[in-house]
């Protein structure tokens, strides 16, 4: 195999040409070529496919070029009768000066090829895509560039009916996994929390990476890189109108040991008429008077958590959307995602491979002078981040944001205060600094077709339930997986049994005993605190001092959730069991002694 040079492509300005005649220079390790820089009257620009020289076909395999470089040069055979074996090079401007095309004319040299008249052609990104994927092959024919619409036409439409599929069912991601050791690859969607694989978007794997590869180069919407490249780390957003509905698609793609991986986030761009309430969300009456509690107070942050996928966006978006109007309400986000009323809205853009830069500098030396009462900042995931959420919540404006922790207590034990974000204990622990805590995860709701529980589960694991969370088995319900009319959907028979998903939250509101614990990194007994401030059953609404898995289970006890999806998103009963034994009997004992103890205390001074 030819040895490629690793170099990146130069940013240098190439070097005027010393003179008219096309010098031939000695290139380390490789034959004598004749640089680019010589050829400054020579170069043509390619703007459009049928401005390529006729070619029969590319030369990758003469070279055996790697993959990662075929968006970036491609070699073409432009040979005639009287000119046998004459090759020219299409290349990106990036890789004028880079050492990359002076190696691949050495390489075909070697091979006995010469370099053509016109050697070389500076193409646009997107010719250089169509070349990659495989979108021009030859263009001997008249009507060159009228495939290549075609095949762009095919390939949108590929991605158009993935993305209708996904609207149809509700999908929150399409996920792309293409398999180079497999002859196809395949669509999936995330629906309902499972990842879903239709047959229909069982594809040709080549076919599905000249469709990624298109969307990318021409729909794409990206900050940094233009050209796919399957073999690094991008992101980009890809706007569609799909079925009269404006849709965002937010991108992010990596190399994996067999081929690429990409998935896009679903964001329907909602009017003001289509927000969901709270209560439509999933969120009970106790926990709507917390949420007016927090968002009622001047000043102090408010953060949302939970896993990728679990909704924080849509709580924030139905938070935001209830503020009055006579509020300025701004965001920071990365990028832009659901559209709120009555709001400015702003995109800052992170680097996935570099921290030089403060993509929030600007937000950090603006926002307050733009008069605003709330900021909303998307997502705290890096230092930068968290010092804007703290700047905010500090200077008396009311901060939102989301943030990735296993629960809610642990947004301020374990993430908050780590190493990664860096905000000091001592400023977490601060009164008024932290106004709610929210954790929130989604669970696949049953069908109005569910069973009774005792028709799918045995007795013994209906008994554990009872003697954990004193709930009936008789009230508890579970999934028909023959499904109905209204959860049997075409090609998807892993759904059967459920509609749609229910929000599940634990919520604190900070007390100072609990800053205080927290600040003296008393983890466990804070821990202990919150728990003991529960007073309510398991099948009563009020979440005060439970866990999630807690809450779902108000829900499992009135037929909503099926107990083993529950399991599923929190962990088992029996470790459940193993961590906080027969707590539930515990708590209600607790309460009726303290009752007991209290009429007890008052007889004895009156007497």
């Amino acid at each position: 195999m030819f040895p490629w040079p690793k170099s990146e492509p130069s940013n240098t300005q190439p070097p005027a040409a010393a003179s008219s005649a096309l010098a031939p220079v000695q290139t380390a390790g490789l034959a004598t070529v004749t640089p680019i820089s010589t050829y400054a009257d020579h170069t043509v620009t390619v703007e459009h496919p049928d401005d390529l020289p006729v070619f029969s076909r590319k030369l990758y395999d003469v070279v055996a070029l790697a993959l990662s470089l075929k968006h970036r040069v491609c070699p073409i055979d432009v040979s005639t009768e009287s000119e046998p074996k004459r090759f020219a090079v299409v290349l990106l401007q990036s890789e004028r000066n880079s050492d990359i095309a002076d190696a691949l004319v050495a390489g075909l040299q070697e091979k006995g090829w010469k370099i053509a008249e016109t050697g070389y052609y500076i193409a646009s990104p997107s010719v250089m895509d169509e070349l990659a994927r495989d979108g021009i092959n030859a263009n001997r024919k008249t009507g060159k560039g009228l495939e290549s619409k075609k095949q762009d036409s095919a390939l949108w439409g590929l991605f158009q009916s993935a993305a209708r599929f996904a609207l149809d069912n509700g999908a929150s991601d399409i996920h792309i996994r293409i398999n180079r050791t497999q002859a196809n690859s395949q669509i999936m969607f995330r629906i309902d929390g499972r990842l879903t694989k239709p047959r229909e978007f069982a594809i040709a794997t080549d076919r599905l990476l000249d469709m990624t590869a298109y969307v990318y180069n021409i729909h794409g919407q990206s900050g940094s890189e233009n050209i796919f490249n399957e073999n690094a780390p991008q992101q980009c957003q890809v706007a569609a109108t799909i079925n009269g509905v404006k849709v965002q698609f937010r991108w992010a793609s990596n190399k994996t040991a067999r081929g690429t991986k990409v998935v896009m986030r679903v964001i329907v761009q909602d009017t003001e008429e289509n927000i969901r309430t709270l209560t439509q969300l999933g969120y009970l009456p106790p926990q709507l008077s917390i949420w007016s509690r927090a968002i009622s107070r001047l000043g102090g942050g408010i953060l949302i958590s939970g896993v990728v996928n679990s909704g924080k966006s849509t709580s924030l978006q139905s938070v935001l959307a209830t503020m009055p109007d006579w509020m300025e309400i701004m965001t920071i986000e990365d990028p832009v995602e659901n559209l709120i009323p009555n709001s400015d809205q702003f995109s800052v853009s992170r680097s996935l491979t570099s921290d030089a830069d403060d993509p929030f500098i600007a937000a950090k030396r603006q926002t307050k002078r733009m008069d605003p009462d709330v900021v909303m900042i998307q997502e705290i995931r890096d230092k930068e981040s968290a010092a804007l959420f703290r700047d905010i919540a500090e200077s008396g404006h009311r901060a939102f944001s989301t943030i990735h922790a296993p629960s809610a207590t642990d947004i301020i034990t374990l993430r908050l205060s780590s190493n990664e974000l860096g905000i000091p204990r001592d400023v977490i622990a601060t009164p008024g600094f932290l106004t709610l805590l929210v954790y929130q995860a989604l669970v696949p709701k049953l069908c109005s077709c569910k069973k009774h529980a005792a028709e799918v589960y045995d007795a013994e694991y209906l008994e554990r339930i009872e003697r954990l969370f004193q709930i009936d088995r008789s009230r508890i319900k579970a999934e028909n997986r023959e499904g109905c009319e209204v959860c049997l959907r075409k090609d998807l028979p892993e759904l059967a049994g459920t509609k749609g998903r229910l929000m599940v939250a634990e919520m604190i509101e900070p007390t100072e005993k609990m800053l205080l614990m927290f600040r003296d990194g008393k983890n466990l007994e804070l821990r202990r605190y919150i728990r003991s401030q529960r007073i309510a059953r398991f099948d009563e609404p009020d979440s005060t001092g439970k866990n999630a898995l807690e809450v779902a289970m108000y829900h499992v006890s009135h037929g909503h959730l099926d107990p083993k999806e529950v399991e599923r998103k929190f962990g088992t009963f029996e470790q459940y069991e193993r961590e906080f034994g027969n707590e539930g009997g515990i708590a209600s004992r607790k309460k009726r002694l303290g009752s007991f103890a209290l009429r007890g205390a008052a007889r004895l001074r009156r007497h």
